[in-house]
C-alpha cells in the first residue's frame, strides 16, 4: 500500500481508484461500510482501492486543543493492509488547508489525484468551515468522479460514531464497543519504567506509554496482549494506584501471564475484552494481592 501525503508531493503517477473520505477514528462498523463499498466498486470498475484521510483531528487543529485518538495514523495503516487497499492519501492539516473552498478541495485532491469514485457518509464535511458536504460532490463532478453516499448506521437506537464509542469507553463498556468495531478496542505504546510496585507484590506488569489514545474507564480488565506477533492473556489496570502513593495521572500497566521475558523499550499492543471491577483502594498491600488473585482467576476463566 502507497501512503501518500497530498498536499506534500507533485507530480503523482497514480492510476484511477475508488476512494473512501473521511476522518475515521476508530474504524467501527459505520467507517467499515465505507471501506466495503470502495471494495466493490473497485473490483467491479476495475480501480484501484484508496481512502483519503487528515493527519490530525481537524477540530483540534482549528480549536487549537489537545486531542485524543481512538486510532493513531499508523493503526489506521495497519487496519487498511489488511483490506488490501491501494493508496492511503493523507492530508496534513493546515491553515492553508481549512481556509480551502470546497470547489478548489474536489479540483486539487480529487479530480487531479485521478479520483473516479468517491464513497463518503451522509455526514462527512469538508473545505472552508465544513460548507462541502456530499450534495457540493455530487453537484461539482461534473463527470469527472461518481459518488456512492453510505446512509447512516445504528445501534439500539444509537448512531455508530467516534463520538458514541467514546461515551461507551468512558463508561467501561468495552464489550459493546467490541460489537461496534467488529474487533477489541486497542492501544498501542512503548513499555516505560514505572514505580515496580507490581513486581514487589508478585504481580509485575508492563507499563505503557499511551500518548494521545482515548482509554477506557479506570479500572480493571482482562486483556490480550500482543508482542512480537505472539498474543498473551493479561490483567490489565488502568488508574491512579490508590493502595500505594497516589498518582499524579493516569497509568496504563499490565500483568501478562505466563510470560517473564524484558520487554522495556518494545511497543506493544493492549487489547481491552471485559472489564472486571472499579478501581478501588484497599486497605491493606495484602488484601490488594488478595484481589489481584481473584482477578486472575476471574480473567483466566472467563476471558478468551
Amino acid at each position: 500500500m502507497k501512503i501518500i501525503y497530498l498536499n506534500e508531493q507533485d507530480n503523482l503517477f497514480l492510476k484511477p481508484s475508488c476512494v473512501a473520505l473521511g476522518f475515521f477514528d476508530g474504524f467501527h462498523l459505520g467507517h467499515l461500510k465505507l471501506v466495503k463499498e470502495v471494495i466493490s466498486v473497485a473490483k467491479k470498475n476495475d480501480l484501484k482501492k484508496g481512502l483519503l484521510t487528515f493527519d490530525v483531528q481537524p477540530k483540534s487543529f482549528l480549536t487549537n486543543q489537545s486531542f485524543k485518538y481512538l486510532m493513531s495514523l499508523e493503526d489506521k495503516i495497519e487496519l487498511l493492509k489488511k483490506y488490501n487497499f491501494d493508496y492511503l492519501f493523507v492530508l496534513q492539516f493546515n491553515e492553508a488547508l481549512a481556509k480551502l473552498e470546497p470547489e478548489e478541495f474536489i479540483k486539487e485532491y480529487i479530480i487531479e489525484a485521478k479520483i473516479k469514485h468517491v464513497v463518503c457518509g451522509f455526514d462527512f464535511h469538508f473545505g472552508n468551515h465544513g460548507l462541502g458536504d456530499s450534495n457540493v460532490l455530487i453537484k461539482n463532478s461534473n463527470n469527472n468522479y461518481q459518488v456512492t453516499i453510505i446512509e447512516k448506521l445504528e445501534y439500539e437506537n444509537h448512531k455508530i460514531s467516534s463520538s458514541y464509542l467514546r461515551e461507551l469507553l468512558n463508561n467501561g463498556d468495552v464489550e459493546t464497543v467490541t460489537k461496534l468495531l467488529n474487533r477489541p478496542y486497542s492501544v498501542s505504546g512503548e513499555v516505560i519504567y514505572g514505580r515496580q510496585n507490581g513486581h514487589k507484590i508478585g504481580f509485575p506488569t508492563a507499563n505503557i506509554d499511551v500518548k494521545d489514545y482515548v482509554l477506557p474507564q479506570n479500572g480493571v480488565y482482562g486483556a490480550k496482549v500482543f508482542i512480537d506477533d505472539k498474543v498473551y492473556l493479561g490483567m490489565a489496570n488502568l488508574g491512579f494506584n490508590p493502595t500505594f502513593k497516589t498518582l499524579s495521572k493516569v497509568s496504563l500497566e499490565v500483568n501478562i501471564f505466563d510470560f517473564d521475558e524484558d520487554v522495556y523499550g518494545k511497543v506493544i499492543t493492549i487489547a481491552f475484552i471485559k472489564k472486571i471491577r472499579a478501581e478501588k483502594k484497599f486497605e491493606s498491600v495484602n488484601k490488594l494481592i488478595e484481589q489481584l488473585n481473584n482477578d486472575k482467576q476471574y480473567i483466566t476463566t472467563h476471558v478468551k
